[in-house]
């Protein structure tokens, strides 16, 4: 088969996917498949594969049409304007996350003290190595529960050649509370948290992501059970100079500022809106 034949296959097969552009999703798979960027595909429609490479984009196809995402499928994603690796140990990351970026770049160019930089549940690392890739100046840690998930993270940090980043294994904030507890208050510590929070009952409903770790997706029964544990512990750090940002879906907005006022009173809460207008980045800061 042509690598023409085969892309009019593979727009067939994925037509009952109802996808928004199967012909851009046929290409990228046969890009991934041939190792070969989609202007050379559409450069020789006349190539023909091996059989070799004929199973396996049918195989991969059969996983697209089961729901598998492309970036699992392929095992990278884009992020931030930067390639990453990704595998089942961690979770996708999402374009509505950039927005999180975006914000501790436009506090630290606001404001240029030194800061430490906490990147919570790390997962892929996604979050945390966008940053220290635009920053120069401060520190940048990198946390999560999972070995596995670091072990991820790491080797994109490796990939992006950044050494700069201090990897530790821990529940949420639990591996650096004593060093933070004796930091100076002139010091700045700024902490990413994107923690699960969808619900059993939104995991269930959203089909396409049954094939990422549902640890890194489900936060208990109304979705904020870690980030309770998180403000639980940030009342470990009464007196310092912090900003949390929290990424909620738009359903929980009311029940997080209830929260945050309840076990964090001496932090003030704000809420951004996505692109799409919908409240999805929770700010809190020490107003001491």
């Amino acid at each position: 088969m042509t690598i023409s034949q085969t892309q009019q296959e593979i727009i067939l097969k994925l037509d009952k996917l109802n996808l928004t552009n199967p012909q851009l999703e046929a290409d990228f798979l046969l890009s991934f498949v041939l190792k070969k960027p989609r202007e050379w595909l559409l450069a020789h429609p006349e190539f023909k594969l091996t059989k070799f490479q004929i199973l396996k984009i049918k195989n991969l196809v059969r996983q697209r049409i089961k729901g598998k995402s492309l970036a699992l499928l392929t095992k990278k994603k884009e992020f931030y304007g930067l390639k990453f690796k990704v595998n089942k140990h961690v979770l996708v990351p999402r374009p509505e996350t950039e927005m999180m970026v975006d914000v501790v770049l436009e506090l630290i160019t606001r404001n240029s003290q030194l800061t430490t930089i906490v990147d919570v549940g790390t997962g892929s690392g996604c979050i945390v190595i966008a940053l220290a890739k635009k920053l120069k100046g401060g520190k940048f840690i990198a946390i999560d529960i999972s070995r596995k998930a670091l072990n991820m993270a790491k080797e994109n940090a490796k990939f992006h050649n950044l050494h700069n980043i201090k990897f530790l294994q821990g529940n949420l904030m639990s591996p650096i509370i004593k060093e933070l507890r004796v930091m100076s208050y002139e010091l700045r510590v700024v902490i990413c948290a994107n923690l699960p929070y969808l619900t059993p009952n939104q995991l269930k409903d959203s089909p396409t992501i049954k094939f990422e770790p549902q640890d890194a997706l489900v936060g208990g029964s109304d979705g904020l059970k870690y980030y309770r544990e998180l403000f639980s512990q940030l009342k470990l750090l009464p007196n310092k100079n912090i900003t949390v940002l929290c990424e909620i879906d738009h359903s929980q907005s009311e029940a997080i500022a209830k929260l945050v006022k309840k076990e964090l009173p001496d932090f003030k809460i704000e809420i951004k809106k996505d692109l799409c207008g919908l409240e999805r980045l929770v700010i809190i800061e020490i107003k001491k």
